[in-house]
């Protein structure tokens, strides 16, 4: 398998060298001096200089946009607010310059900067796809040598397996975030949410397999416990086009949740990597087919985007949905206005064939910040972070504001005082790490206390092992990947709304193979069979 980031692999080593000699902006590193042969003694030689950081260099940060940010409070903005202002002052950095990227624009947005050779110092995504992309692209910095000089805080917290995620040829490519959103000591995350007060009424319980989910689905059809036409099931296929997207609850049955985005999505099956698509596809779609037809999945859902599945939700048209920890504090602020009974709960998951089932365990990696191979001032944005996290209180001031102000402390528990704290959600963007101890006050301040209970309640559910969180794109993917994407896209969609029928399958996949599916998996069998398995046995029963 070739791995496009050895095309730069001498490159890449030449530019991390050059970043770890170059100052930012104009000036030079001294040179070591040289051991001389004779008439020099050691202790009279000048000792070799690190680096040195430019405090005043322009830092170009992006972060993505949020759909929980509102705006600024009065007379702040993006590059002037209270957050950022606090972040330059502590740090030392004076010359910040912070630019919220739209979240559904990022790689087009990443793909014109690095064409155009402008590029920020320090790029924050949780996207693994533009991390993926570009680190295949040799488009981004080795980080092993401003890490090492600059980044003691980061090493402390950064784990093993996140360190795996981003490691290409033995190089670091970017900076990972751990993920941290446990609750009773369960992984947090997406699932089954349903209302439990309609499935009390119904005598319903949690499905156990896809047999038990067909007659809760038709079950809340039939009955209509909202007394005007219940969609028993609603999701959101209108965001990025998938036609999957949303309806894990029913693809985790099938190995498929959480990676139906990729084109080729692969699991570990019988110690090989293989195309789930070939293991599960057919007996999926037909399963989906069936739900729709029957009307027991939303049928507006391939044009639904996440504000649509939010108002079906919070309005009481919707019985259930797959979302966030963070979702039912939202619904239910709309569903109690009419409905005071209603009532939320998580669900386990639903068990599928050859006993699949759970979604994708938590990423190594939440967040990436990755730094452009070209990036002017790499030194100084890798010690900006590293100031910020060794400073505490900074960190407790970002992330949860001022206490008096925006908070107090009611039984040792930081609790909001509104509307003060609402009008500084857009701290947001300049939350630059996340730990435990950040974490958790941020999930109380958030109101998801009731919600992460129900989810810690319905048992483990991020059970599956991803292995594409490892998986470095190929050249193959690189070229093909768009395209087999497309193609599965159309034909999933018209096989669930019964446009094609599921013998389609046979000539999709004859499309796919003469479109390149073939050599996406040949590609990554050679990366399992070299590295991918040894990472797999070591990581998948975490």
């Amino acid at each position: 398998m070739q791995i496009r980031v050895r095309k730069w692999s001498t490159k890449s080593m030449l530019v991390a060298l050059s970043a770890g000699l170059v100052l930012a902006g104009c000036s030079k590193q001294e040179e070591k001096p040289t051991q001389e042969s004779k008439g020099t003694t050691a202790a009279s030689q000048t000792p070799a200089q690190g680096p040195k950081l430019n405090k005043s260099a322009k830092i170009r940060i992006a972060v993505p946009d949020n759909a929980g940010v509102k705006g600024y409070e009065q007379g702040a903005s993006a590059n002037d607010n209270q957050f950022l202002n606090a972040i330059k002052e502590k740090t030392g950095y004076t010359n910040i310059e912070w630019n919220v990227i739209p979240t559904a624009n990022q790689l087009e947005t990443y793909n014109l900067m690095f064409a155009s050779g402008d590029v920020y110092d320090l790029i924050y995504t949780s996207d693994l796809n533009i991390y993926k992309r570009f680190s295949a692209q040799g488009a981004l910095l080795p980080l092993e040598e401003p890490i090492k000089q600059f980044g003691s805080e980061i090493g402390k917290l950064v784990t093993d397996n996140a360190w795996t995620a981003v490691t290409l040829e033995g190089k670091k490519y970017a900076i990972p975030v751990p993920p941290y959103q446990k609750f009773e000591n369960v992984d947090l995350g997406s699932g089954f949410l349903a209302r439990q007060d309609w499935m009390d009424k119904l005598g319903l319980t949690a499905p156990k397999n896809l047999d038990e989910l067909y007659t809760f689905l038709k079950t809340i059809k039939d009955k209509d416990p909202s007394g005007k036409g219940t969609i028993p099931y609603v999701a959101a296929a209108g965001n990025n086009g998938n036609p999957l997207d949303g309806l894990d609850i029913i693809t985790s049955a099938f190995g498929l949740s959480g990676i139906s985005n990729l084109a080729v999505p692969f699991i570990v099956k019988d110690g090989k990597l293989v195309d789930a698509q070939d293991v599960y596809f057919k007996e999926m779609l037909t399963y989906l087919n069936k739900l729709f037809k029957e009307g027991l999945i939303d049928n507006e859902y391939l044009f639904n985007k996440t504000q649509q599945v939010s108002e079906k939700m919070s309005s009481g048209k919707a019985a259930a949905a797959f979302a966030g920890y963070w979702d039912p504090a939202s619904y239910l602020a709309g569903l109690t206005k009419t409905d005071a009974n209603a009532k939320l709960s998580f669900l386990p998951t639903v068990e599928g064939k050859d006993g699949v089932k759970g979604y994708p365990m938590p990423a190594p990696v939440s967040n990436f910040y990755i730094i452009p191979k070209n990036a002017k001032n790499a030194n100084e944005a890798v010690d900006l972070l590293n100031s910020y996290l060794k400073d505490k209180d900074l960190q407790k001031y970002v992330n949860f504001g001022k206490e008096g102000v925006h908070y107090d402390m009611v039984d040792n528990k930081l609790t909001p005082k509104k509307p003060a704290y609402d009008q500084i959600i857009y701290k947001l963007y300049y939350r630059m790490w996340n730990t435990p101890e950040i974490w958790l006050p941020n999930a109380l301040l958030g109101g998801y206390e009731q919600a992460m209970k129900s989810f810690a309640q319905a048992g483990p559910q991020l059970t599956a092992f991803n292995i594409n969180q490892y998986r470095p794109q190929t050249d193959a993917e690189l070229a093909k990947g768009r395209a087999l994407i497309d193609l599965r896209n159309e034909y999933v969609a018209k096989i669930i709304n019964g446009a094609l029928p599921i013998t389609a399958l046979d000539d999709y996949f004859k499309k796919a193979d003469a479109a390149g599916r073939q050599d996406v998996i040949k590609a990554s069998q050679d990366w399992f069979t070299k590295e991918g398995k040894g990472i797999y046995d070591k990581l998948s029963k975490k």
